[in-house]
């Protein structure tokens, strides 16, 4: 039996800086991964310091806006691309992403 995969997934986008009202739930295209990377379906995010001071608009490092915040995530990979070694279907695996865990999938390289 083929598992299939929804076309969409959803995120918390952060749309300007400021107070948990800045964020705002969105359904974006489930990327693919690519050569070398993974997809992971998230099962948990944290909370963080950096992540309020992110929204907040003070952390050096955030993307421009708007992104999707969240800075470490816990989930299992439900894609692989080409050539990832050391990898499976259905592993349960961690990732400090700085940016993009507060959504359902994320992507990101097999190797970080």
């Amino acid at each position: 039996m083929t598992k299939t995969h929804p076309a969409t997934y959803r995120a918390t986008m952060l749309s300007k800086k400021g107070g948990p009202e800045q964020q705002h739930n969105v359904e974006l295209p489930l990327p693919e991964p690519g050569p070398g990377e993974i997809r992971v379906r998230v099962t948990c995010a944290g909370v963080g310091s950096t992540d309020v001071t992110m929204r907040r608009g003070y952390y050096p490092f955030a993307p421009k806006l708007p992104f999707v915040p969240g800075y470490e995530a816990v989930g299992i990979v439900d894609a692989l691309g080409a050539g990832v070694d050391g990898l499976r279907l259905g592993q349960r695996v961690c990732a400090l992403l700085v940016h993009g865990a507060y959504a359902t999938h994320v992507v990101r390289g097999a190797a970080e």
